[in-house]
């Protein structure tokens, strides 16, 4: 009997144990937690839209008769009392023109190439490396269809080149020839150069483009607060007035505003915030203030109007832009929406006049990791929100999200207990 006893009683002992071993290893190789490492990443608050300038714009106009031939090119600078462009009894005399300027860019070039300073220091594997340089920005400029960006470069990669070839070939290239022509042609057409018969002045300093698009008076600053959501769906950038009369417009003043139609349900942008401005047509961006957002009949429709203190060529060429207003950009660590709780954490503060201790309770948005087998809570700092997804500011203090944490995404419950 006794032997039976101790017998059922190890069977027992030997099934109890087999049983916590198995819970322990149960719940060592299934916790049902699914995880997700915590990496770095990037996001931009930003918003895109077709936006419309307006300024300070004056047409430009004389009394038609005779050619015009443009001082500055589009979206050029003009000072007070500089020609803006002259006026030619007929076309000929501005082709003249256009071929001795033409013809000096020409003996500018030889000559500069055939400067025995420059050869003398050049070496061949530094101008062939200036070769492949003003190519590939040839090819660059052309792709932003930077006109003036490709003839500079062009003209750079003309003097490198032949550079190049003159020093490998020990200086047996000589241009003295074609420089003594040059000069010649030049100074023949010089002598039947024609006389302008009228002079267009800039009154004040301003810049200057060589069409008219007629909503210079709509879309001017005075007119600011009456422009309308219709009135902006219907500018039109390759609206030009066709005049005998009209040259151009002239832009005033380095203040100018931009309006457009964005969507501001989610309330990301403010009057008064700061943001940068970037031109989908050219590499230009700036520094631009919110001004004001007035709101349409559509609920998920807004005006934006944004200020700009900064004018260069790359604002007056067009009516209309289309462009990304970036209101800010962040670095933190990337955490799925899924993976979000909230959990009552102690904190205790001390009165530093009596030294007395209050602890209090409070309710942090965070995320649950594992810590080795450990399940632990780890605030998180939020500084932008997707929409699936919340950026954490990289914090040194380890309560909060590290980076390359686990993060739990599934098996936490609301409470932070297993699912």
């Amino acid at each position: 009997m006794k032997n039976t006893l101790t017998n059922i009683l190890l069977v027992l002992l030997s099934v109890s144990v087999l049983s916590m071993i198995g819970t322990i290893f149960y719940h060592f190789f299934d916790k049902d937690y699914e995880t997700e490492t915590a990496v770095s990443a990037q996001a931009e608050q930003s918003v895109s839209f077709q936006g419309v300038y307006v300024r300070d714009e004056s047409v430009v106009a004389y009394d038609g008769s005779g050619s015009v031939s443009y001082n500055v090119p589009d979206g050029g600078r003009v000072g007070a009392n500089e020609a803006i462009a002259y006026i030619y009894g007929n076309s000929a005399a501005i082709k003249q023109n256009q071929q001795i300027a033409a013809l000096e860019d020409e003996l500018e070039v030889l000559s500069r190439i055939s400067n025995p300073g420059v050869l003398e220091m050049a070496q061949p594997t530094v101008l062939a490396d200036h070769v492949a340089q003003y190519y590939n920005q040839i090819a660059y400029y052309r792709d932003l269809g930077d006109v003036q960006g490709m003839k500079d470069a062009e003209e750079n990669f003309r003097i490198a080149l032949s550079s190049y070839q003159m020093v490998i070939n020990q200086g047996t290239t000589n241009f003295s020839e074609q420089i003594e022509l040059l000069e010649e042609q030049i100074a023949s057409l010089r002598l039947q150069q024609q006389t302008p018969i009228d002079t267009i002045i800039a009154n004040e300093p301003c810049y200057f483009v060589s069409y008219a698009d007629g909503y210079e008076d709509k879309l001017s600053i005075a007119n600011l607060s009456e422009i309308t959501k219709e009135d902006i769906l219907a500018v039109k950038d390759d609206d030009t007035i066709k005049s005998d009369t009209i040259i151009g417009k002239t832009i005033s003043g380095y203040d100018w505003y931009m309006l457009g139609i964005i969507d501001n349900t989610e309330l990301d942008f403010k009057v008064g915030d700061k943001a940068t401005l970037y031109l989908s047509s050219t590499s230009a961006s700036t520094d631009v203030e919110i001004t004001e957002l007035r709101p349409v009949e559509k609920a998920d429709e807004t005006i934006i109007v944004l200020h700009c203190e900064r004018m260069t060529s790359d604002f007056v060429q067009h009516r209309i832009e289309r462009v990304r207003l970036v209101k800010g950009e962040y670095d933190g660590v990337k955490v799925p929406r899924s993976a979000i709780r909230f959990k009552d954490v102690e904190e205790s503060s001390t009165n530093v006049l009596t030294g007395e201790v209050t602890t209090t309770l409070v309710n942090y948005r965070g995320v649950y990791v594992l810590d080795g087998e450990e399940v632990v809570f780890r605030k998180l700092d939020v500084i932008y929100e997707g929409d699936d997804y919340v950026l954490s500011s990289i914090n040194k203090d380890s309560s909060y999200l590290q980076l390359y944490d686990s993060v739990i995404t599934e098996g936490i419950s609301a409470s932070g207990g297993a699912d």
